[in-house]
């Protein structure tokens, strides 16, 4: 594993030169790029470095370990985020913000072990897709798989069973397939961008849908368009004028 750089974060400086000695110990290749202890100097830290991954405290005062992992996952090309914690319920949360795992306090050598294992496949992989995307430079990413809040508990609903996104009073909302409606964490933008767009058209400013899911359109005021989706009730949604010649791109009028 030669070449890759990791950042340590957590306010316990015992904590974080344990895990900075075992991982030397375990992997005398791999460079401990730099160790700080807490949010603010993390990111300060991860922007200058760049490190491949970064085992990240969850419970830090001030900007916790939460926190800072949903300004890394921003980031285009952010670090694998390996989380450490003394409690197992911070679990959902760490993947909602795209940890590849976390590991609890107090640690041993195994845990370290079964992280970088399951890294190491990662990085394999990303380097091969890589490859891969040079050979095809048109082909894109697009998500799969969406974390919504459901009470106190986040679920995984796939992007495909998604039949409408739309804003309101501020909030976003994602209406399935099958009925149920989840607030999203995501804007209308970042949807648009991540989505495929052969699937998925912005028709309106405040609006997203599934193309298959259309099942009527109809003329509506001011020679614009009104489309009534599929299921037991019908939904209208209009076409506002800046999307009516993007929409003709997709049904023949």
């Amino acid at each position: 594993m030669k070449n890759i750089k990791i950042v340590i974060v957590d306010d316990e400086r015992i904590m974080a030169e344990e895990v900075k000695t075992m991982i030397v110990e375990l992997y005398p290749d791999i460079l401990i790029a730099g160790v700080c202890h807490d949010g603010k100097a993390a990111l300060q830290m991860i922007a200058k470095l760049k490190p491949d991954i970064v085992f990240l405290d969850i419970e830090m005062p001030g900007l916790n370990g939460l926190q800072v992992a949903e300004q890394l996952v921003k980031l285009n090309e952010g670090p694998i985020i390996i989380f450490i914690t003394a409690f197992d319920e911070f679990a959902l949360k760490a993947f909602a913000v795209n940890a590849v795992d976390y590991i609890l306090k107090p640690l041993d050598e195994r845990d370290i072990q079964r992280v970088m294992e399951k890294v190491k496949k990662l990085l394999e992989y990303d380097k091969k897709r890589l490859s891969v995307d040079a050979e095809n430079p048109i082909k894109p990413r697009y998500m799969r798989k969406i974390s919504v809040e459901k009470g106190d508990r986040m679920e995984i609903i796939d992007s495909e069973n998604i039949q409408l996104i739309y804003a309101k009073d501020r909030l976003v909302f994602i209406s399935m397939l099958d009925g149920e409606t989840y607030r999203a964490k995501l804007t209308l933008q970042d949807f648009e961008s991540r989505l495929p767009p052969e699937k998925f058209f912005r028709c309106h400013r405040n609006y997203i849908i599934n193309i298959n899911e259309i099942k009527q359109i109809t003329t509506w005021f001011k020679k614009g368009y009104l489309l009534i989706l599929k299921g037991p009730r019908d939904i209208e949604v209009p076409v506002g004028r800046a999307y009516v010649s993007k929409m003709k791109e997709y049904i023949e009028l």
